[in-house]
């Protein structure tokens, strides 16, 4: 293996060794509040670490076909230690800004949509349901006028026929009649 390829294996994984740190804080920065079990943690942390393992191992197949050697790890551990040093706050930083962003992007876009779609459908619905229950009053008092206009000859032969009703019907009949008339009088008024 060449000396330049030996140069610019050591720079790939320095860069690397800052790649494995931003991943590490984006990685902990995202999972902190979504993980809370124990046994999850360790399954992420174990696919996390296997996924940067097949990065680091993919970049260094493409720079010296895969070989290791002292100075790759030396590479990656002083990339890493370089961004912790130097670089970290400013990521956090810019991150957290990012995050902040996002979230407020996403706040808006869920306001306009709100604004735009669900409060409109739901003016709709609420029209259409207050038009629907005038509709359905409007027949009830329609059906009750229809009913007290035909029922109205009805009531006048009620009250004229009912002095000849009581001398040939017995009292009792009569006050048993009344009591039912009053019961379905009281029931219809209360309705109202």
């Amino acid at each position: 293996m060449s000396l330049t390829v030996q140069f610019q294996t050591m720079f790939a994984m320095i860069v690397m060794g800052t790649v494995i740190g931003i991943n590490i804080d984006v990685y902990h920065r995202l999972t902190l509040t979504s993980i809370r079990t124990l046994w999850m943690r360790a399954v992420w942390d174990i696919v996390f670490w296997l996924a940067q393992a097949l990065l680091v191992f993919y970049v260094l197949l493409h720079m010296n076909e895969g070989e290791l050697r002292i100075y790759v790890y030396l590479g990656l551990l002083f990339g890493f230690l370089l961004y912790r040093k130097s670089g970290r706050r400013t990521f956090l930083k810019i991150m957290e800004r990012a995050i902040a962003f996002f979230h407020w992007m996403w706040r808006t876009f869920c306001g306009v949509l709100r604004v735009l779609i669900v409060l409109p459908i739901k003016f709709i619905l609420k029209q259409i349901t207050t038009l629907g229950m005038i509709g359905i009053t409007l027949i009830i008092s329609l059906l009750k006028l229809l009913s007290n206009i035909l029922l109205f000859p009805l009531k006048v032969t009620g009250r004229l026929l009912f002095p000849i009703f009581k001398r040939f019907v017995p009292a009792i009949v009569v006050t048993t009649i009344k009591k039912y008339f009053y019961i379905l009088r009281y029931w219809g008024k209360r309705k109202k």
